[in-house]
């Protein structure tokens, strides 16, 4: 099995080039030019293995990026997320503690904060790995570009 999947992404890189043409409105693709304006379009998984122009070589280092952006943003976005709930948690712990509340009610709220605290530690987490994978990913490409540039 794992031959057989190696296989199959071997014969996808190799044949990575597939043509995008515009016909009677609408979008083809196909492994010929399906007319004189095709336009190639180049599959391949981004960062995979470099070969072709600089330009190609920026577009997929360009793809890496704008996908660490997009992880950055989303960890800002959680760390946001969570501030906020746990202002709330907390907000309604306070007014729990002048209300003479009993020690079960305290105790519930005090192990939501927590539990809020805990899923978004582990989400943020995830996030960043991902993060660093992506800035590794984009270290490779680039010194897979100086290797072939020399």
């Amino acid at each position: 099995m794992r031959y057989l999947s190696l296989l199959f992404f071997g014969a996808f890189s190799a044949q990575a080039t597939v043509y995008k043409c515009e016909t009677n409105g609408g979008v083809e693709f196909s492994q010929f030019p399906c007319a004189t304006d095709a336009e190639a379009v180049d599959m391949r998984p981004v960062g995979t293995a470099l070969s072709g122009t600089p330009g190609e070589f920026r577009q997929q280092v360009d793809a890496v990026k704008r996908k660490s952006r997009f992880v950055e943003f989303q960890i800002a976005k959680l760390e946001q997320e969570k501030e906020q709930l746990l202002e709330e948690l907390k907000a309604e712990q306070y007014k729990l503690r002048r209300s003479f509340p009993r020690a079960e009610e305290v105790t519930a709220i005090a192990q939501k904060i927590e539990r809020t605290e805990q899923r978004y530690a582990e989400r943020i987490s995830t996030e960043k790995a991902t993060l660093r994978g992506l800035q590794a990913q984009v270290v490779t490409l680039e010194r897979q570009y100086a290797k072939a540039a020399n």
